[in-house]
């Protein structure tokens, strides 16, 4: 602290002598300042690490990209062969097989007694009485029957007949609406498959029941076999 005294510095008579008290203020410290950020090494480092991060993302993203689709593909081909092994289904065992029901007799294999003979007596019988799609009437009319939709040339290896247009249950060609896919339709004796030994007396014979197979293919090499059985009746 500091006292400053005021006047001339000489006693003058009335005068006064004024003390005046100032208080000594502290000193100003100046700190140098701090400054923030990274060095190279570590901005090097963060790019690399983003990189590797972002490389792993978008190969997640590519690879969802490419598959994704594949999930609806496969419901339309299998759509597709549900629909067809459906409209088999719907036809008679035989082209002779009574219009209201009833089984048709074969000449061995088979249990069916009273009805009338059976046209294909043989699977070398099966195939389509120089009928169309739209007037097929038994199960075996389908036999050995390849379709293809647009931009397909063959139809799975199973059916060795050559690709025609793939056709509706009316007999209208639907082939633009199925790129890529195409059907093979294999029908054969299949008794013994479903055969029930016990009790014997009811046991199915080969000639009574045919398997109907629809293979379907697309245009990613999947292929979807649904089969369905037919009874003599």
């Amino acid at each position: 602290m500091r006292i400053f005294e005021t006047g001339s510095g000489w006693p003058v008579a009335g005068s006064e002598k004024k003390l005046v008290r100032v208080s000594s203020l502290p000193a100003t410290s100046h700190s140098p300042l701090k400054t923030t950020g990274v060095t190279l090494i570590e901005m090097v480092i963060f790019i690399v690490i983003v990189g590797i991060a972002v490389t792993a993302v978008m190969s997640v993203f590519i690879s969802v990209g490419r598959s994704g689709a594949d999930p609806m593909v496969r419901i339309r081909g299998i759509e597709l062969g549900q629909a067809v092994l459906e409209e088999i289904m719907l036809k008679a065992y035989d082209n002779s097989t009574p219009a209201g029901g009833g089984c048709v007799q074969f000449s061995s294999a088979s249990r069916c007694s009273g009805g009338p003979s059976a046209t294909a007596q043989s699977a070398a019988a099966f195939g389509n009485d120089s009928e169309s799609r739209d007037t097929f009437n038994d199960v075996d009319d389908y036999h050995d029957i390849a379709y293809c939709g647009a931009n397909v040339t063959a139809a799975d290896s199973a059916c060795s007949s050559a690709c025609q247009p793939l056709l509706n249950d009316a007999g209208n060609d639907i082939s633009a609406d199925y790129e890529g896919f195409a059907v093979c339709i294999r029908v054969s004796f299949a008794g013994s498959e479903v055969n029930n030994t016990s009790p014997a007396d009811v046991s199915v014979l080969d000639n009574d029941a045919k398997r109907i197979d629809v293979i379907v293919t697309d245009h990613l090499n999947s292929r979807y076999l649904l089969s369905a059985y037919r009874l003599n009746f």
